[in-house]
């Protein structure tokens, strides 16, 4: 009696669980328009203001340009997740640095995600923190498929479907081909492939990337007096500005910089990923929760509204008193900050086509 119960009990489990899962929607390949052109966009250089470099994976290999075209598409394609609706892409826009402009993204069924989108690129600098607010993800080809097994974001609970689903897309076969050597669609073949686009994503033409070269002769004024500020209170001990192609730098990877008294969402142990500060003037809202929607609220929020709190980073303790160290930024001097992290603008990010969608609407 006790085996016919438990045997009911597993079958009922069963049942319940397959009942619960979602199926996945199959894409209709008649109405996409894809472009490639006949010979790939060069993803193994990167251009600079010094020219073109190599441009390097996670596993230090150069980029390989067939592998960077399928992640491509792969990035853009809303195959990806469940019902069509959405690509990674959605919530990393290219004209936004990769990021989304809104605090909290949409995800497959129009259901918020909990944390803000993080812009993307100079991964390579985060080969040595991980990926994610929390840095949970250490390997990039673990990263990407996050998200699209996420509930929220892209919806997929059973990672084979995703290569099954890819698989009746008839733009995909010469597609593998070309970066693989075969048609063969796998889950290791699409990891890889997606990282590898991810990775080219390299930021190395801004106004502020031409002045290290320059001594910064062609800095306004304004942006000079923003540079000096953020290296007299020290800025820069937390904030990197992402190179692109190391991640030796030795400035703080996590921090709490007092948002809240107490921690609502405790990130790792209160602290979170400090993003760097390449493209930050294209990153709007700020903040792992995204509350802060300008630059101009960033600072003063340094200026005079840190909280102080059990975990808050010693960079922003006063030595003085325990309590938090509020940097009082006047209105000339916010401004002058501004001015000079708008130098860190990329345009060619943010343009360049063999970053865009390659699908045409």
């Amino acid at each position: 009696m006790k085996k016919i119960l438990l045997l009911s009990l597993a079958i009922i489990a069963v049942v319940i669980n397959y009942n619960c899962q979602k199926s996945a929607v199959s894409p209709d390949p008649s109405n996409v328009k894809l472009y490639l052109p006949d010979q790939p966009y060069e993803y193994s250089k990167v251009n600079t203001t010094i020219g073109k470099l190599n441009n390097y994976y996670e596993d230090m290999t150069v980029i390989d340009n067939d592998k960077a075209t399928l992640g491509r598409v792969l990035f853009y394609d809303k195959a990806l997740s469940l019902n069509n609706s959405v690509a990674c892409a959605s919530c990393h826009n290219q004209k936004n640095a990769f990021s989304d402009v809104v605090a909290f993204s949409k995800g497959f069924e129009e259901k918020s995600t909990v944390r803000n989108s993080m812009g993307i690129s100079n991964l390579i600098d985060e080969v040595s923190i991980g990926y994610f607010w929390d840095a949970r993800e250490t390997k990039i080809e673990t990263m990407v498929f996050a998200p699209i097994a996420n509930h929220i974001e892209m919806g997929f609970d059973r990672l084979d479907l995703i290569t099954e689903k890819i698989s009746k897309l008839p733009y995909y076969a010469e597609l593998f081909q070309k970066a693989y050597g075969t048609a063969d669609i796998t889950e290791d073949r699409m990891r890889n492939s997606m990282g590898q686009f991810l990775f080219s994503l390299v930021s190395q033409n801004s106004k502020f990337d031409e002045g290290l070269y320059k001594g910064f002769s062609n800095f306004t004024p304004a942006e000079i007096r923003g540079k000096q500020l953020f290296t007299e209170n020290n800025c820069g001990s937390c904030h990197q500005i992402s190179s692109g192609f190391s991640s030796s730098y030795g400035s703080t990877k996590f921090a709490n910089i007092g948002l809240d008294l107490v921690d609502n969402d405790p990130g790792i142990n209160g602290l979170y990923k400090i993003p760097r500060l390449k493209n930050i003037a294209l990153t709007a809202p700020y903040m792992h929760d995204g509350r802060f929607k300008t630059l101009d609220e960033v600072l003063e929020h340094y200026s005079h509204d840190i909280e102080n709190n059990s975990k808050l980073s010693f960079q922003l303790k006063d030595n003085s008193n325990g309590g938090p160290k509020r940097l009082e930024f006047t209105p000339e001097q916010k401004a002058d900050l501004i001015a000079f992290l708008n130098t860190m603008t990329d345009k060619d990010l943010i343009t360049n086509p063999k970053y865009a969608s390659p699908f045409i609407k």
